[in-house]
């Protein structure tokens, strides 16, 4: 799950928790466990949930790997083909609620498909958010962090976390900064801090 709303409160997983037991159901499948993450398809490396999965299943507790669709699992192609390999490698499967099955040769290529689509619509959402904070800064609004990055800024600071762990961990979730950018520098999440916390006062 790459929305942080949605993330936060369960009800994004929770819904592709029950696609998932209904697909086994259906096709006489034993649903073993279910592990998440949220964070942006496109960090693969910080997935920790996949990788936790991916480990079950080749130390041999179960068979295969179902996502309630291949975008959950990577939206980056080159992520995409090494997981399929490495499925393909240790002989387990990589399947989702929509078709696509890494043990079937004829559904690769419209896997490849899906997932250039995937990539592609996190491209023109990127390009559409840089473009409406450059108007933003036309405007004269620059420089302001969203309210969805003020919101998860929140959350990560009642846990505890400082100013230098809140912008390691926007980064790793590939929340845009106020200038669209990727990077978070601990003294903007600071600065954003302090002024949430002079509007609570």
């Amino acid at each position: 799950m790459s929305t942080r709303e949605q993330g936060e409160s369960g009800l994004g997983l929770e819904a592709q928790r029950e696609v998932l037991e209904r697909w086994c159901a259906a096709r006489g499948h034993e649903l073993l466990t279910v592990t998440t993450d949220v964070v942006s398809g496109v960090k693969g490396d910080s997935m920790y949930g996949r990788e936790v999965a991916v480990a079950a299943v080749e130390s041999g507790v179960a068979q295969g790997l179902v996502v309630r669709a291949l975008d959950r699992v990577t939206r980056d192609q080159l992520d995409a083909a090494q997981i399929m390999k490495r499925a393909n490698d240790y002989g387990w499967r990589l399947m989702d609620c929509e078709g696509a099955d890494s043990g079937d040769q004829s559904q690769r290529f419209q896997a490849d498909i899906r997932l250039a689509v995937a990539a592609e619509e996190r491209r023109k959402i990127s390009t559409r958010t840089r473009e409406a904070l450059e108007q933003k800064r036309k405007r004269g609004e620059g420089g302001l962090v969203s309210t969805t990055a003020q919101r998860r800024i929140q959350v990560l600071a009642t846990q505890g976390l400082g100013a230098k762990a809140i912008a390691s961990q926007l980064t790793r979730e590939g929340i845009p900064t106020a200038k669209g950018g990727d990077e978070w520098s601990y003294s903007t999440v600071r600065r954003t801090l302090a002024r949430l916390n002079g509007k609570a006062a």
